[in-house]
C-alpha cells in the first residue's frame, strides 16, 4: 500500500493477544491447563510453566472463516497491527509490548520466518493466513534464550495443521464477499502405508476498494490476489524415530496507491516465498532430541509504470526488486533427570544474505540506486543455549542462558527467569524476567546508509501477574515493563548519503494486560483491556530528546466478545472493539518537514453466525464493521467499509 522506505523507521507498539479468543467450547476453557503448548521447544501443559502464553485453537479459528491472520491477532488483548482493517494488501506492521515491529519473531511450527530484504527483516504478513493452521500460540516477553534474534518482545508460533493417520478426509470451502472478494481452498489429507501426507491450495481474489482515501470520488479500485500451496509428509523410521518435511508456497499481488490521498492507477507489488523445512525426532525413555534444517527464498518486486504519473510523483518510472534468503541448522534435547527436573540444550546456525536493485526514470533521465549483493550483504549467527526446568505440585522455575556468535560482531549472551507459584489449586502467581536482542538487518548494515559498527539491539523484560482457571471461568492480569537499548534508528546528515544507521535509541514501555473468560450454559464470553505507556529517547550529538513511542497504537484498548449456542448446529457471536485515540507522523512536502496527525477513536464491530446443515456441510456468515464507521489507522489510507462475507464449507 504504502511502500515507503522511511516508514519501515516508524516506531513499535504492543501485541498482547488473549489466551481464549472467542472461547467458544467449554471443553477448552475447562481443560485449559492441561493444554500443551511448544514454548519451551517441546510439548509442555501450561500448567507448567510461568510464562505467558496465549492459545488460539482450531475451533476458534473455524469460526473466524473470511478474516485474515492479521484480524484475528488484532482483537487479541494488548494487539495492535496497523493496516489489519485496511485495503487488503496493505502494508501491515504488528508491535508487540511497545517494541519496534521487527521486535517479535514469527515462527511457522517452530521454525524461524522472516525478511532479509526487508529493512526490519520482518516477514510480509499479507503471504500467511489462517487457513491452513491447527492453532496460534503466542509467548510473550523476551524470548531470544530459546528463539534467538528478533524475540525481544514475544513470538507467534503458527503450528500448520498435519497430516491424518485416517486413510483420506479432506475439505472443500467456497467464501464470497459484498466487497468483491472469492475466496477458495481445498485440502486433502490422509495415510499410505507408514506415510501420513497433507496437500492444502488456496486462491483468494479481491476487488477491493482505493488504498489511499478518496476525497475526490474517482479513485480505482486497488485489488488483490494471493495464491498459497502447502505440502506435509511425515513418517516413522524405525520405532523411536519421526521424520517430517514440509514445503509452502505463497504468492500476492497488489494494487498500491502514491500516499496519502493520493490515486495511482499503474503501481503494482508481487511477492512470493518459497519454504522447505525438515525435522527429525528421536524420543527415548529420558531423552528427546530434534534435528531441524529450513531453506526460506523470498522475493519482492515494486513497479510503477509510466501510463500514469500521479500529481505528486517525483518520477515517470521506478522498478524495485528484494530478495532475500534464509537458510538454518539446530539440534536440541530435552533429557528428564527426576520426576521434576528437566534439562533442555541445543545448538543452532543460522545464515542470510539478500539482492537489491532499484532504479528510477524521471525528466533528469535514469537513476540507478547502489545494489546491495548477497557476496557482500549477509551475515551468519551461531549459538547455544541451556534452560533447566522445575515442576512441582506447588510451582516450578525455568532458568535459561544463550551465547550468541554473530559474524559480524562480538559475541554476547542473554538469559531468562521464570518461576511460578500455585497460591490455590487455581491461583497462580509468576514472575518472569528475560533478555532478548535483535541484530541490526542486512539493509541497516550494508546499504548506502549502512553502518558496519552497529552493534545489536538488546532488550530486557520484566513482568508480574496473577492467574486463575475454573471451570466456568478464567482471568489473568500481567503488569510488564520492557526496556530496550541501543535502539537502531535513521540519522539525517548534511552530506552524501544524507543519512545513517545509528544506536542511539532507548526505549522504556509500561503496560497493563487485563483478561477474563465467563461461561453459563450456552452463553459464553470474554473481556480484554489493555492499558500502554512508553517513551523513547534518541541521544544525538550529546543532546537526548524523548517523546511518546505510541505511534497509530493507541494507550487503551477493550475487546469484549459475546457467544451464545442457539442450539446444538447454530451458534452467534458478536465482537466488540474500542480503541482510543492515536497519533500518526507524515511527511509534509509544503514544509519539508514530519508533522503529527491525531487520529480519532473507533469502534469496530463484527457479528458472526455458523449453521452445521449436517454432518459434512456448514454455513458461515461473517458482518465486518457492523456500525459502518469511517474510521483511520494510517493517515490518508482508506479502512474497511460496512461489508458481508458468506462461506459455505464440505468435508468429509
Amino acid at each position: 500500500m504504502f511502500h515507503l522506505k522511511s516508514q519501515c523507521l516508524a516506531l513499535g507498539a504492543i501485541l498482547f493477544p488473549s489466551a481464549l479468543a472467542f472461547a467458544q467450547q467449554s471443553a477448552e476453557s475447562q481443560l485449559l491447563s492441561e493444554v500443551q503448548v511448544s514454548a519451551p521447544k517441546y510439548p509442555q501443559k501450561l500448567s507448567q510453566t510461568g510464562k505467558v502464553v496465549s492459545l488460539i485453537s482450531r475451533t476458534q479459528l473455524d469460526q473466524m472463516a473470511g478474516k485474515s491472520l492479521a484480524e484475528v491477532l488484532q482483537s487479541q488483548v494488548g494487539i495492535s497491527i496497523n493496516g489489519a482493517r485496511s485495503a487488503p494488501g496493505s502494508n501491515q506492521e504488528i508491535y508487540v509490548r511497545g517494541a519496534n515491529t521487527g521486535h517479535v519473531l514469527l515462527l511457522i511450527d517452530g521454525f524461524p520466518v522472516n525478511d532479509p530484504s526487508h529493512i526490519s527483516q520482518v516477514m510480509d504478513w499479507n503471504l500467511l493466513d489462517i487457513s491452513s493452521l491447527e492453532r496460534i500460540e503466542i509467548l510473550k516477553g523476551g524470548q531470544s534464550t530459546l528463539y534467538g534474534s528478533d524475540a525481544m518482545a514475544g513470538v507467534i508460533n503458527l503450528v500448520t495443521q498435519k497430516p491424518s493417520s485416517k486413510q483420506i478426509q479432506g475439505k472443500v470451502q467456497v467464501q464470497g464477499g459484498s466487497i468483491g472478494e472469492l475466496n477458495t481452498s481445498a485440502q486433502v489429507r490422509g495415510s499410505l502405508a507408514r506415510n501420513l501426507w497433507n496437500i492444502q491450495v488456496r486462491d483468494f481474489i479481491s476487488q477491493g476498494y482505493s488504498a489511499a482515501k478518496d476525497t475526490l470520488g474517482n479513485f480505482e479500485k486497488d485489488g488483490f490476489r494471493q495464491q498459497q500451496v502447502h505440502l506435509a509428509w511425515s513418517r516413522p523410521i524405525g520405532e523411536k524415530s519421526w521424520l517430517d518435511v514440509y514445503y509452502q508456497w505463497n504468492a500476492n499481488k497488489s494494487h498500491l496507491d502514491a500516499g496519502p490521498y493520493v490515486d495511482e492507477k499503474d503501481y503494482t507489488a508481487k511477492a512470493n516465498s518459497s519454504s522447505l523445512r525438515l525435522q527429525y525426532q528421536y524420543k527415548g525413555k529420558v531423552t528427546t532430541w530434534y534435528f531441524r534444517a529450513f531453506h526460506e527464498i523470498i522475493h519482492r518486486e515494486f513497479t510503477n509504470d509510466s501510463s500514469f504519473i500521479a500529481a505528486n510523483a517525483w518520477t515517470n518510472f521506478s522498478k524495485s526488486n528484494y530478495e532475500g534468503k534464509s537458510q538454518g541448522l539446530e539440534w536440541y534435547g530435552k533429557w528428564v533427570l527426576g520426576k521434576e527436573l528437566i534439562l533442555l540444550a541445543g545448538t543452532e546456525y543460522r545464515f542470510q544474505n539478500t539482492l537489491q536493485t532499484d532504479y528510477s526514470i524521471s525528466n533528469f533521465g535514469r537513476y540507478d540506486s547502489p545494489a546491495l549483493a548477497p557476496e557482500k550483504a549477509n551475515q551468519s549467527i551461531w549459538a547455544s543455549y541451556v534452560t533447566v526446568q522445575k515442576h512441582g505440585e506447588r510451582g516450578g522455575i525455568e532458568l535459561g542462558a544463550r551465547w550468541n556468535k554473530p559474524s559480524n560482531f562480538g559475541d554476547f549472551t542473554t538469559f531468562t527467569i521464570n518461576p511460578y507459584l500455585f497460591l490455590t489449586k487455581d491461583l497462580k502467581l509468576f514472575s518472569n524476567v528475560y533478555s532478548g536482542f535483535k541484530v541490526p538487518s542486512l539493509y541497516q548494515l550494508y546499504s548506502p546508509y549502512g553502518n558496519s559498527a552497529l552493534k545489536p539491539e538488546l532488550g530486557s523484560t520484566l513482568e508480574i501477574g496473577l492467574s486463575v482457571a475454573q471451570a466456568a471461568w478464567s482471568a489473568r492480569i500481567v503488569g510488564f515493563q520492557n526496556t530496550v537499548k541501543d535502539g537502531i534508528v535513521f540519522q539525517s546528515k548534511s552530506v552524501d548519503p544524507y543519512g545513517e544507521y545509528v544506536n542511539v535509541s532507548k526505549q522504556n514501555t509500561r503496560g497493563l494486560e487485563l483478561e477474563g473468560n465467563y461461561k453459563t450454559g450456552r452463553f459464553n464470553s470474554s473481556l480484554n483491556y489493555t492499558f500502554l505507556d512508553g517513551n523513547l529517547t534518541n541521544k544525538i550529538a550529546g543532546k537526548d530528546s524523548t517523546y511518546s513511542s505510541l505511534i497509530r497504537r493507541p494507550a487503551h484498548s477493550v475487546v469484549l466478545n459475546l457467544s451464545y449456542q442457539i442450539n446444538a448446529k447454530w451458534q452467534v457471536s458478536w465482537m466488540h472493539h474500542w480503541q482510543a485515540k492515536r497519533t500518526d507522523f507524515v511527511y509534509d512536502e509544503a514544509s519539508f518537514s514530519v508533522v503529527s496527525k491525531q487520529l480519532k477513536p473507533y469502534v469496530w464491530s463484527e457479528l458472526q453466525s455458523s449453521y452445521q446443515i449436517s454432518k459434512q456441510l456448514q454455513f458461515n456468515l461473517l458482518i465486518k464493521n457492523l456500525y459502518n464507521q469511517t474510521f483511520v489507522e494510517s493517515y490518508g489510507y482508506s479502512t474497511q467499509p460496512w461489508n458481508l462475507l458468506l462461506a459455505l464449507k464440505y468435508q468429509w
